[in-house]
């Protein structure tokens, strides 16, 4: 009979993404740009599709202090053939966080703006942005408890037959936002009036209002229950049977927090003048590039209803909660919200391993290997617009950016206010099966190695939270589902280790030629899944300007797919001549007004072919002092272990292998002294 208990607190306090020493933006000619935060001041983040990044990090500063504080207690009791055991782990953690991304604003360069060239490279050279963001960025203060508690039995019936079963209860508060007393999370629910800002628009609600709680309206579940079964069985003395199946519930993850960060009226977020439907300057994104402003229709704007600029929204200063707000400053919202029926996600995993000795050295395993998800974190739009609408009036088709802007546009609640609802669920599922054989070998004359190959198929609807932005048809969950963004369907493996025999037992020709030692990793894998998506919104379900978590529009396949699996030979298609990893030709933009066919993550991109080599001679300079010299080389035949390729239709680049996903070869030289 045991029991532990133990007290524990952790406590992480670090400065992340701040420069040492701030640039004002008007200081190297971007006048017309305030950033929030003067502390960290930069030049804007250029994005430049296809070729380089510019200027300082869109993602801070963003310093952050982690606090979990726990209790656990374990109880273990052994009688006869059963070992008892029970216990609960209580935990509760709190994350601080000011987050001020995009402070010093963010400009696109992708080849698909109202005044592009179609070429990225030279838009940037020319300053015609795509698009610009900039935010006043926000604070996450916030809190949960996760509580654990498990019984379970290890019961062995036969000398030679073990059964474990049991079962874990789990139970995760939501996390709460504490900021601004608690009321920074927004929460939809088209009908009813804020009593908390009692001058927001209706349906738009905040903790405090009726059925809103500090966690936007998530209650506490307390059915999640995880029973467990497992066997182990050795019916020969070299070989034996193992399986198993349980539920095992997650957390969730802290990052969906920052999501409120934008929560209205607490903070903003903002596109320049394209808040109005404009084409943003480069140096001065609140006015617009063509000098005329939205529904421009020639260069000297006859026709036109001319917004040529608009006023500069920085630096934004925050209301008192509870304060009377003029919402129309806000509007149109782009929202993030909490679905009222989220859940902890969980998954059913199961297993069936047989493990045998071959010899006193070498050991063979198979293993099938499955796991079943549900109730994964995923986000979906609440207000999508209707195509049908759309087409129906006159105008709203060719200025699909700015589709909130069109009355009647078949959304639930008014466009005009209610841009994008995007809302936060548990409502995704995946499913991943696998066999893994493997055989190590240990000490055999100097070598020891293993291998190991896996042979595996994930699909799913959204890979993770971050993965599903923009994956997830409202209409329809299962649209979107396919192969995992980390489906890899085979992998090997090979592990080694060889000891180079001694040859010479005299003093100087022994320091020499013994001590040496080649051990290395090689890896052989099929590439991971392509995602084919189209950034023109010609489903016009969705607009770019106000979309929360992005579009889920892809475009039609045409065709048969053609792979060129050698990206290292150029093919010259329509007159370009590039690296190309699928024919472009098989996919055309998707019929306007409706959703293109092109499934999710329907085929893979280019392998991995990657060899880690490392040599080292250990020489005995005492009986208790030895040097060790040596040379590890990462990717040592220099292969080049391509990304995928350009998936966006509307980039002048589709299809083509832009760059690499790993480091050429590298060569690390060494020396140490063990004593």
């Amino acid at each position: 009979m045991l029991n532990q208990f133990r007290i524990g607190w952790q406590h992480f306090n670090f400065l992340a993404v701040q420069p040492q020493t701030p640039v004002s933006p008007q200081s190297v000619g971007f006048t017309g740009i305030n950033p929030q935060n003067t502390v960290a001041d930069g030049v804007p983040t250029i994005d430049i599709t296809g070729f380089f990044n510019l200027g300082f990090s869109q993602d801070g500063p963003q310093p952050r202090v982690d606090t979990t504080g726990e209790l656990s207690d374990n109880f273990s009791y052994t009688v006869g053939r059963h070992a008892f055991k029970m216990g609960t782990d209580i935990r509760r953690s709190t994350v601080v966080n000011p987050f001020y991304f995009e402070n010093n604003g963010f400009f696109n360069f992708g080849g698909s703006g109202s005044y592009t060239t179609g070429l990225p490279g030279l838009d940037f050279q020319l300053g015609i942005p795509d698009s610009y963001t900039q935010s006043s960025g926000g604070y996450i203060n916030a809190r949960a408890w996760l509580i654990y508690s498990y019984l379970q039995d290890e019961w062995r019936i036969r000398p030679n037959l073990t059964m474990t079963y049991g079962s874990g209860w789990q139970i995760d508060t939501p996390l709460a936002d504490l900021y601004n007393h608690g009321v920074s999370m927004n929460a939809f629910r088209p009908g009813f009036q804020s009593v908390v800002f009692p001058t927001a628009p209706t349906g738009l609600l905040f903790p405090g209002d009726q059925g809103i709680n500090s966690a936007g309206g998530v209650r506490t579940h307390l059915n999640n229950f995880a029973p467990r079964l497992g066997f182990a069985w050795s019916p020969l003395s070299r070989l034996s049977v193992r399986t198993g199946w349980g539920i095992y519930y997650n957390s969730v993850e802290e990052e969906l927090t920052l999501q409120n960060l934008l929560a209205p009226p607490f903070a903003l977020i903002d596109s320049g003048i394209g808040d109005v439907g404009g084409s943003p300057s480069f140096t001065t994104p609140f006015t617009d590039i063509s000098g005329c402003g939205s529904f421009a229709t020639t260069p000297n704007c006859t026709g036109s209803t001319p917004i040529a600029s608009i006023s500069n929204k920085y630096p934004f200063t925050p209301p008192s909660p509870g304060a009377p707000v003029n919402f129309a400053f806000f509007e149109p919202f782009s929202l993030n919200v909490m679905d009222r029926n989220f859940n902890v996600p969980y998954n059913m995993n199961y297993n069936l391993t047989l493990q045998y000795q071959v010899n006193s050295n070498t050991v063979a395993t198979a293993s099938y290997v499955g796991s079943q998800g549900r109730r994964l974190e995923g986000v979906v739009e609440q207000n999508p617009y209707n195509a049908a609408a759309c087409l129906a009036d006159s105008g709203c088709s060719q200025n699909r950016a700015v589709e909130f802007l069109f009355p009647n546009v078949g959304t639930t609640a008014d466009a005009g206010i209610f841009g994008s609802v995007g809302q936060q669920g548990t409502f995704t599922h995946s499913n991943y099966n696998a066999l893994e054989l493997s055989l190590a070998e240990q000490d055999f004359h100097g070598l020891s190695f293993r291998a190991a190959y896996t042979y595996s198929h994930a699909l799913d609807n959204a890979s993770s939270f971050e993965n599903s932005q923009g994956a997830i048809d409202p209409f329809n969950f299962n649209y979107s589902y396919g192969n995992s963004a980390y489906d890899a369907r085979h992998r090997l493996v090979f592990e080694y280790l060889y000891h180079f025999p001694g040859l010479h037992s005299g003093a100087l020709l022994s320091r020499l030629t013994n001590g040496w030692t080649v051990s290395g990793v090689t890896t052989f894998q099929t590439g991971f899944p392509i995602g084919i998506t189209e950034s023109d919104f010609r489903s016009l379900e969705c607009t770019p300007v106000i979309s929360f978590y992005g579009c889920w529009d892809r475009p039609n396949v045409v065709g048969p797919l053609q792979l060129y699996t050698n990206p290292r030979h150029e093919t010259t298609i329509n007159g370009t001549t590039a690296r190309y990893w699928f024919n472009p030709t098989a996919f055309a933009p998707e019929t306007l007004g409706t959703l293109g066919n092109a499934g999710r993550n329907a085929f893979h991109g280019p392998g991995i072919n990657n060899w880690d080599v490392s040599f080292y001679k250990d020489t005995a300079l005492a009986e208790r002092t030895t040097l060790r010299l040596r040379i590890d080389m990462f990717n040592i035949w220099n292969h080049a272990q391509f990304a995928n390729p350009t998936g966006n239709i509307t980039s002048s680049r589709f299809g083509q292998i832009l760059n690499t996903r790993g480091n050429a070869r590298i060569l690390q030289l060494s020396a140490s002294l063990h004593f």
